[in-house]
């Protein structure tokens, strides 16, 4: 008899002791670090007129993405051609982006909404770059383009991120005063592609700039541009813009050491 009482002494605090185990494990459970950060941009579900859409009479568009999304510097990111005295207005919310004309559209007219980089996801802020979203209030779409690529003048580098836009002559003196409405930026290989453009002359400048306003701010930014106008008649391409630092035209001196 004294032998079993024994064995069960035994047992009891064995069975404590992996309890005691157990219970620590448990209160020691970390929530998941996740898989990797997610990197990729925006994906547009659907769009309610579908882009590119003729005879357009609607008073607002839907644009659906595949997740929640964000505007961030709507007010200079973002430009209408032809420009508008009462600029849209622009809501995101959820998976879903609502822009609403508050006035009359003109007859027979191309219009390109150019997102810039306004749209981003909410969680990572992963930007969706270059979108634009035209239509036209006839029959026609204007349909031509402008391409090439930007590199720096001295070391031949293709750029990517800078901005290139176009004015046309008729409104060239708007240079570093008023926001460009036609404008894309450079892609990692330094390249750009200006679409749905009308037929005219136009100015094209490449601005490798700090503040992001598409104004030429000084010699503190990088810029290019070609001498000569183009005659849009046809689709352009092969355009090579060298930017580079305006050189000062007065000098300072603004520290001396001995």
């Amino acid at each position: 008899m004294a032998k079993i009482k024994k064995t069960i002494f035994l047992i009891i605090p064995g069975l404590v002791f992996f309890y005691s185990l157990f219970l620590i494990s448990c209160a020691s459970v970390q929530s998941p670090t996740g898989g990797p950060r997610d990197t990729i941009q925006p994906v547009i579900v659907k769009e309610i007129p579908k882009n590119l859409t003729r005879n357009f009479s609607e008073s607002e568009i839907e644009i659906e993405f595949n997740e929640f999304v964000k505007l961030s510097n709507e007010f200079t990111e973002i430009s209408v051609s032809p420009s508008m005295d009462i600029p849209p207005v622009y809501k995101a919310k959820k998976e879903m982006l609502k822009i609403s004309f508050e006035e009359a559209l003109q007859k027979n007219t191309t219009y390109t909404i150019n997102f810039g980089k306004a749209i981003a996801d909410v969680n990572e802020g992963n930007i969706l770059k270059n979108y634009s979203y035209v239509f036209s209030t006839g029959d026609q779409i204007d349909s031509l383009s402008i391409s090439g690529k930007v590199i720096n003048s001295l070391t031949k580098q293709k750029l990517k991120d800078v901005t290139v836009f176009i004015l046309p002559i008729s409104q060239d003196s708007l240079f570093g005063k008023k926001k460009a409405s036609f404008f894309t930026t450079t892609d990692t290989s330094g390249s750009f592609k200006l679409s749905n453009l009308r037929e005219d002359k136009y100015r094209i400048y490449a601005l490798n700039e700090q503040g992001g306003d598409r104004i030429y701010n000084g010699n503190s930014e990088e810029i290019g541009f070609l001498n000569q106008v183009i005659n849009l008649n046809k689709d352009t391409s092969n355009i090579e813009l060298k930017v580079f630092k305006e050189v000062p035209r007065i000098f300072l001196v603004t520290d001396r050491k001995i």
